[in-house]
């Protein structure tokens, strides 16, 4: 079961960088997507049902209020995304609006769209470790230390591409308005937006490592005790 979790995380993180660029693929294919990632949102859950009667219980350690909290901002998010996205729909729901709200609800769907595509790739990054430690176990420490250069050669493009592109100018409202390049390449769009969900990602698979080596040493000294 954990592997199809981790399956549909992976497909989450793979379409948003395609819903990001809703004007180089087409607003109907735009919405069609949406309507699938947030399917695979409502799947997530269901999966993962536990998790949200067990919010009340046991002991809150700093992994797990930063758990806690990236989950329920993506849940803020997928109830925003769809609800704003519904409301300025011109294809599947074109008539269900409010008038006089269209500029209302493209502000919100806008500026939520950058909050949960960073919130998703931190997210993929906190429960990416069962699938790095399976990749271990096949690769030999050559092959892991390359693939470790790659990734952090990536990541470091994606820094470059975060400014280049003002993902934190759209996520702090500074930017109003989504301005695309139509002549752009459709790949070099979406290579930047793949290095930057890389780049959030390591840093919460590398947070995720530090915090509970920390966590797991505070443990071992108390029970030494």
């Amino acid at each position: 079961m954990k592997y199809v979790r981790m399956t549909i995380d992976i497909l989450m993180a793979l379409l948003m960088p395609l819903l990001m660029a809703y004007s180089l693929i087409g607003e109907n294919t735009h919405e069609v997507l949406g309507l699938i990632i947030f399917a695979l949102f409502v799947a997530h859950n269901v999966l993962n049902r536990k998790w949200w009667t067990s919010l009340t219980k046991g002991k809150y350690t700093l992994s797990r209020i930063i758990y806690t909290v990236v989950n329920l901002l993506l849940a803020i998010y997928m109830i925003l995304q769809p609800l704003s996205g519904i409301m300025i729909s011109k294809f599947i729901l074109k008539g269900v609006t409010i008038k006089g709200t269209a500029s209302l609800f493209r502000t919100v769907h806008m500026t939520s769209a950058y909050w949960g595509f960073i919130l998703l790739s931190f997210h993929l990054g906190l429960h990416i470790n069962t699938f790095v430690n399976m990749l271990k176990k096949y690769l030999d420490k050559y092959l892991k230390s390359a693939l470790m250069v790659i990734f952090v050669l990536i990541a470091a493009y994606g820094v470059h591409a975060f400014i280049s592109r003002n993902i934190g100018d759209y996520m702090l409202m500074k930017v109003r308005f989504a301005f695309f390049d139509t002549s752009e390449s459709r790949v070099l769009f979406f290579v930047d937006y793949l290095a930057v969900m890389v780049l959030v990602s390591e840093i919460g698979y590398w947070l995720r490592k530090i915090i509970i080596r920390k966590e797991k040493k505070q443990y071992e000294i108390q029970q030494s005790r």
